[in-house]
């Protein structure tokens, strides 16, 4: 899979954006993403779960600190 596909992927909305038909100012549906210290990207509503019981960056494991918003 190309970078470009998996950036594609990442600004799409996720499973839980879609069942709350969350949708930006164009009608688009897509999720913020967050990015951490260690550099991995996330969607931010999940990200935000799953800190709640782990404050740890899923993939690497270090302390999780958002570094960056987008979309």
């Amino acid at each position: 899979m190309r970078i470009k596909d998996l950036r594609r992927r990442l600004y799409d909305a996720c499973l839980r954006c879609q069942a709350e038909s969350k949708k930006d100012a164009l009608g688009r549906q897509d999720c913020v993403v967050v990015w951490g210290d260690c550099n991995h990207s996330f969607h931010h509503c999940c990200m935000a779960l799953w800190v709640k019981q782990n404050n740890r960056c899923p993939l690497c494991q270090q302390e999780w600190s958002i570094q960056r918003m987008g979309k």
